[in-house]
C-alpha cells in the first residue's frame, strides 16, 4: 500500500515568488529581507530530495484567482495530469505547470466523498501563489513530483472549523494508505502565517505568534484546536486564519512523527515559516 512518509507546513505569499524570480532562483542576490528565507528553505529542499516522494498532496487556499466570491467552495480537489498557473495580474511567471496525477486525484476524491467530505471536483483547476510561490524554493524545476492539490476556503465566511480541517488530514492519511501500490507520499499544508492585507490593520503581523505556533503544532494539536480561528485573526491579522490549514498536515502524520526542521522569519508584510516532520521509518539511522 502507499504510505505517508512525512509532512511539511510552509507559508506562502506573492512577494515570495516575485523575489524568487528577481533573484533568478538564487543565481542572483536576494534582497536583505528575503535572503534569510532563501537560506532557511535550503534544508527543506534537501529533505524533500532525501525523502524522494512519489506523490505530494498539497492543502492550500486559493486567493480569488481561480475561484470567485460568486462560486467559492469550502473544499475542492484538483483531478488531472497538469494544473496551469493562474495569472495574478502581472503576467504568468516563467514556471512550468504543476504536474498532477489523474489516478491519484480520482482515488482521493472518491475516498474523501465516501467519508463525508463534500468535495468540489475540479478537472481544470488553476493554481495561484498558494503553491507556486514556495514550490520553486524546495523542489527543482521542472517540477518532477506529481501533486494532488486540495483547496480549502480561507477567504469567505463561514470558514471551516479547525476540527474539520484536522479531520481532513486524518482522512487523507486513510485514503493514501488505501491506494494500491508501494508509493511514498509527502503531505504539505501551506497557509500564510501572521499578516493582514486589508483594512485599518493593514500590515499587521505577529512574529511571536508565528514562532509559538511552530513550537506547538507537533505535540500540542489538541490545545491548538481549542482556539477559534477568529482568535488567530485577532492576534495575527485577518489572514492568520490560514494557519488552520497546517492542522491537516499534522493529522495526516502519526503521533510518532518527529520534527526534522523548523524555521521562521519576517521578510515583509507576512510572517514566513516552515515545519518539516517525518515518520519514524524515514529517520536517518
Amino acid at each position: 500500500m502507499a504510505r505517508v512518509i512525512g509532512g511539511i507546513g510552509i507559508s506562502h505569499t506573492p512577494s515570495m515568488g516575485i523575489e524568487y524570480d528577481s533573484a533568478e532562483g538564487g543565481a542572483l542576490a536576494f534582497t536583505p529581507e528575503w535572503q534569510p528565507w532563501f537560506d532557511g528553505t535550503r534544508p527543506v529542499r534537501d529533505l524533500v530530495a532525501e525523502l524522494d516522494p512519489d506523490h505530494m498532496v498539497v492543502i492550500y487556499n486559493d486567493h480569488l484567482n481561480y475561484f470567485t466570491l460568486d462560486n467559492y467552495p469550502t473544499l475542492a480537489i484538483g483531478v488531472g495530469n497538469e494544473f496551469p498557473q493562474m495569472d495574478e495580474g502581472w503576467g504568468p511567471r516563467a514556471l512550468p505547470p504543476l504536474p498532477g496525477s489523474h489516478e491519484w486525484g480520482i482515488h482521493l476524491s472518491r475516498h474523501l466523498i465516501e467519508n463525508d467530505f463534500d468535495m468540489a471536483v475540479c478537472h481544470d483547476l488553476g493554481i495561484d501563489h498558494g503553491i507556486f510561490s514556495w514550490l520553486p524554493y524546495v523542489v527543482d524545476r521542472p517540477f518532477p513530483i506529481p501533486v494532488t492539490p486540495i483547496a480549502v476556503n480561507m477567504i469567505r465566511e463561514p470558514l471551516p472549523r479547525p476540527q474539520r480541517i484536522a479531520a481532513l488530514g486524518s482522512t487523507l492519511r486513510q485514503a493514501i494508505e488505501a491506494y494500491p501500490g508501494d508509493q511514498r507520499v509527502l503531505v504539505i499544508a501551506t497557509g500564510g502565517m501572521s499578516h493582514q492585507i486589508s483594512g485599518a490593520r493593514f500590515g499587521m503581523a505577529n512574529a511571536d505568534l508565528d514562532s509559538w505556533f511552530l513550537d506547538q503544532l507537533p505535540d500540542h494539536l489538541d490545545e491548538l484546536l481549542k482556539i477559534e480561528i477568529a482568535e488567530f485573526m485577532r492576534l495575527g491579522g485577518t489572514e492568520a486564519a490560514e494557519l488552520a490549514l497546517w492542522y491537516a498536515m499534522r493529522t495526516a502524520l502519526s503521533d510518532n512523527a518527529t520534527v526534522r526542521y523548523s524555521f521562521s522569519t519576517f521578510p515583509k508584510i507576512t510572517g514566513c515559516g516552515v515545519l518539516a516532520m517525518t515518520e519514524p521509518t524515514e529517520e536517518k539511522q
